[in-house]
């Protein structure tokens, strides 16, 4: 049996030894990987944005402060910053491709207005790994509405806004929180037009294979109909009192096609029902609150 080294013990990431090459500009690279198990992590409460928090070892945060399993979920190509996540890194048709290239400087821009330095053919970061997501979020329109890309930005949004929130809490003089907010914001309207894509027909979101939000758990269309609610009732606007009740009525409705009955399932875990009925509560009394004033 091989003994693991010390050092093996303690590296969080490899790169893969089979290359990829990227379809809009022709660059070969190799994907960071993050590696599991030797208890690197440890897991602890989920948020209610359903978010899973882990918890480095000890020793290894003592190396290493960016250890983090969402920020090597996006494949970045390091030349032209072509992002999405690998089941969709092949998936833009080649009719867009010379568009996508021509790209290449807008995307490199955009992200160097928040983060003036990066190079994503290194070890990935905090800084790196929150990028990638604002990278997908752009790219995305390039993939074809067969893979869900609207839901996919809706992701990306929100695992953006959790990295954001992350920078702050290390960084709070930065200004990441007015970023956070503004990706959680960004969260709230692709969730919302992903149930409205997904009504009409227009996007099969029930083809997504992994929901999350987070890594550790698919909460499937039950968790789209929550966080679709929840970001509604926390990152809504609130300056027309008439238009704030409008749509909270409409998230009521949706949030009580989650707890139903109130009993538990395989699709319905007994978190996301008691989550749901809280929420569902809180929008009430809002509600309530707004039309007595």
């Amino acid at each position: 049996m091989k003994i693991q080294s010390e050092k093996d013990r303690l590296k969080v990431s490899f790169f893969h030894k089979t290359p990829l090459t990227c379809p809009v500009c022709g660059n070969v690279f190799r994907k960071e990987v993050m590696m599991s198990g030797g208890g690197r992590l440890i897991a602890k409460e989920i948020t209610d944005e359903l978010r899973r928090i882990y918890v480095p070892s000890k020793k290894l945060l003592e190396i290493n402060k960016d250890i983090n399993p969402l920020i090597y979920c996006v494949i970045v190509c390091p030349e032209c910053l072509y992002a999405t996540f690998e089941e969709d890194f092949y998936a833009i048709p080649e009719s867009i491709r010379e568009e996508a290239l021509s790209h290449t400087n807008k995307r490199k821009r955009n992200v160097q207005l928040i983060f003036p330095i990066l190079d994503f053919s290194k070890e990935r970061n905090l800084f790196t790994g929150t990028a990638s997501y604002m990278l997908a979020i752009s790219c995305y329109s390039y993939i074809p509405k067969e893979k869900a890309p609207t839901f996919k930005k809706g992701l990306c949004s929100l695992r953006a806004a959790w990295l954001f929130d992350d920078l702050n809490s290390r960084y709070p003089s930065q200004n990441y929180d007015v970023i956070r907010d503004m990706m959680y914001r960004k969260a709230m309207y692709y969730y919302d037009k992903s149930l409205e894509y997904m009504q009409s027909g227009e996007e099969r979101i029930d083809l997504v294979k992994n929901m999350g939000p987070d890594l550790d758990k698919n909460w499937g269309y039950q968790g789209l109909l929550y966080l679709s609610t929840l970001l509604l009732y926390k990152y809504g606007d609130t300056g027309d009192v008439g238009d704030r009740v409008k749509k909270l009525n409409r998230a009521r409705i949706i949030i009580s096609r989650v707890f139903g009955n109130g009993k538990s399932s395989k699709e319905k875990p007994s978190y996301i029902l008691e989550k749901s009925k809280e929420l569902y509560d809180r929008i009430r009394s809002e509600i309530e609150g707004l039309n007595a004033s």
